[in-house]
């Protein structure tokens, strides 16, 4: 397996990288963002659930019902998570779902980070 994990495709350095990206405090908990994989603390990413009409919805408060994905707010995350179709898979839903409300906030939420970054 030399410097590679299981499936052949990361190499070890990768996942030393995602361990120390913890914004926070250790007494938080971590997840997974469906996007890029890697773990980060629960206030970092952005947590998705699926609506009542087969749509994904932005859980800004984490506490709608169901099950959550957990995605890193940022267009990069969001497209591979749409590309390699996580979101199903991590919300354990076989139908076709629609993202746009997720990538509209996304766009939203990057502008306005972008603005106060450069307002400094």
């Amino acid at each position: 397996m030399g410097g590679t994990d299981r499936t052949g495709l990361r190499a070890r350095a990768l996942h030393a990288e995602a361990s120390t990206r913890h914004t926070s405090s250790s007494d938080e908990p971590v997840r997974t963002c469906v996007g890029c994989r890697a773990t980060d603390s629960r206030s970092a990413l952005l947590r998705v659930v699926v609506g009542d009409h087969g749509d994904l919805v932005p859980d800004l408060r984490r506490c709608l019902p169901g099950r959550g994905a957990w995605l890193h707010p940022t267009g990069d995350c969001f497209d591979l998570a749409v590309r390699r179709r996580a979101f199903g898979r991590a919300l354990r839903v076989s139908a076709p779902l629609d993202a746009s409300a997720v990538a509209e906030w996304i766009t939203t939420h990057e502008q306005t980070t972008v603005r106060t970054k450069g307002t400094d």
